[in-house]
């Protein structure tokens, strides 16, 4: 399916990403569209790292942080 992400809020392209995963373009275009100056987090090395970013994860779904 084709679709216009332009035309799309930033929600309903992250809920199109979501639900048509194999959509690479959609996903680039969303990709183009995040904040450069959003805070970035390091990749985990160890299991404890690995958790930490997981409830970090969990707490700004949660709203928060």
């Amino acid at each position: 399916m084709n679709q216009n992400y332009e035309q799309m809020s930033f929600t309903e392209l992250r809920a199109y990403v979501v639900e048509n995963r194999e959509d690479i373009e959609a996903l680039r275009f969303l990709m183009s569209k995040r904040d450069p100056n959003s805070k970035g987090y390091p990749m985990p090395v160890t299991e404890a790292d690995m958790q930490a970013q997981m409830e970090i994860i969990r707490r700004k779904i949660n709203g928060e942080l």
